[in-house]
């Protein structure tokens, strides 16, 4: 009757234990879960940030095209205002349309390295941000596996059978 009483002492001293260790570790989880969830908000707002500034960057391009397509528009007036005024200079014209278009499609490929680069500029920013990020949350991890691991091996073996406590009872 006794040792029954022991047996079940004991057992519920280790469930009572596992309890406890289980208790922790949700807590744990639960906060690791807190801190990830905040990291998502944080990068949902940045996504949405970053989404927001190609938008206003889409509507100033359109704004720049119909510029230029009013400042086309302007130049082919002006041409044919030039080529009905003085049919002797037909061939300066011809000259001066073709130096315009390559102009044109230069300044245009100016303004696309111009945006690709700012663009690849702002992401390398972003991505530099990210990995910085990144390499923290890899430091506090490498430490938090540092301080577990360090408490797993200087803790003290547990005697399953009579615990801390119990042994002593039954020494000679």
């Amino acid at each position: 009757m006794i040792s029954e009483l022991r047996a079940e002492s004991m057992l519920t001293s280790i469930l009572k234990e596992k309890l406890y260790f289980k208790e922790k570790e949700i807590e744990r989880v639960q906060a690791e879960l807190t801190r990830v969830l905040q990291s998502h908000d944080v990068l949902k707002s940045e996504i949405q940030d970053a989404v927001d500034t190609v938008s206003c960057l889409n509507h100033k391009m359109k704004n720049y095209e119909l510029q230029m397509i009013e400042k086309d528009g302007t130049m082919n007036h002006l041409r044919g205002e030039v080529q009905s005024r003085e049919e002797d200079l037909g061939s300066i014209r011809r000259t001066l349309s073709k130096v315009s278009q390559e102009r044109d499609l230069m300044w245009e490929e100016v303004k696309r390295y111009s945006e690709k680069n700012m663009l690849l500029n702002h992401e390398l920013i972003s991505l530099k941000k990210k990995i910085d990020a990144l390499e923290e949350d890899t430091l506090l991890k490498d430490g938090q596996i540092s301080i577990l691991k360090d408490s797993l091996n200087n803790a003290r073996p547990f005697d399953v059978l009579f615990g801390d406590d119990q042994g002593a009872l039954f020494k000679f």
